[in-house]
């Protein structure tokens, strides 16, 4: 880490930033700094050649922690993120099971299973997390929005045959409940009052599973069809009121659907930006 004190920074003396504009102008020879050497990101921001430790000095983040108010610096306190390891299931529930396990050994502390409608039964769940610990690694399941509701009970079967029933509300998952984006990748038109329907009984299906996010909104199919920073933050945004007012009709509790929402964003090249766009999100 850089210290001020060091002897190498030391032996060099302090330049400031006039000296090095009065550089970089006489480099330019006469061309405009700001064309030259300014850019703009896609999200409008201007982005100059070199930044100095005054260009911070009155911003508030310096002087925030993460998980502190404002929370500018994030919401977390610390740095655990899950580590995610997505098992194909192909037909074969065996091999699928001893992959999650093999990632689990790896260091993975989540897991994501994609399973078609006419896979899903209380023998496929036993068999996929067989050997895996519940209550210590986050499980994420995906499949069509008409058996999520179904899944979910299953699961809940499941769970409570496995010892779990005095600690359902450790468990932390995922069912990714979101029509929207089978909207936007293939085109399919859903009725919204049925999808209500669906998105209830999910919910409620998972009732004691307070650690499980139900519905999904997959702003990364966003980023991923070109989506600058600002839009896929807006879009994803009025996609989660979306859902959210969807539920509230539906006559769930406020509170109870907002806690169930799960936002999936993407990770574009832009590490700095990527970053604020998490954390303003």
């Amino acid at each position: 880490m850089y210290n001020k004190k060091e002897p190498l920074f030391s032996d060099f003396p302090s330049v400031s930033t006039q000296e090095w504009m009065d550089k970089i102008t006489a480099d330019l020879k006469g061309a405009d700094f700001t064309k030259k050497l300014v850019w703009k990101t896609n999200e409008g921001f201007p982005v100059q050649p070199f930044y100095r430790a005054e260009d911070i000095e009155n911003l508030a983040t310096t002087g925030v922690l993460p998980g502190e108010f404002p929370y500018v610096r994030g919401t977390k306190p610390d740095n655990n993120w899950f580590v995610r390891q997505d098992i194909p299931i192909d037909g074969d529930v065996k091999k699928a099971n001893a992959k999650a396990l093999d990632a689990i050994e790896g260091g993975a502390t989540s897991l994501g299973f994609c399973l078609q409608k006419e896979q899903i039964n209380s023998d496929l769940i036993a068999v996929l997390l067989n050997g895996i610990q519940a209550n210590s690694i986050e499980l994420n399941f995906r499949t069509c929005i008409d058996a999520s509701a179904s899944l979910v009970s299953l699961l809940v079967c499941y769970f409570k045959t496995q010892g779990y029933a005095d600690k359902m509300d450790k468990l932390q998952g995922s069912i990714d409940f979101d029509p929207i984006t089978r909207i936007l990748l293939k085109g399919r038109d859903y009725d919204k009052d049925a999808i209500a329907v669906k998105a209830k009984a999910t919910v409620e299906a998972a009732a004691g599973l307070s650690g499980y996010r139900i519905v999904g909104v997959g702003a990364a199919v966003l980023n991923n069809a070109g989506a600058y920073i600002t839009q896929e933050l807006g879009y994803a945004l009025a996609w989660g009121v979306e859902y959210l007012n969807l539920l509230i009709d539906a006559d769930v509790d406020a509170a109870e659907a907002a806690q169930r929402i799960r936002f999936n964003f993407g990770v574009g090249g832009n590490y700095f930006l990527e970053i604020a766009k998490f954390r303003a999100a």
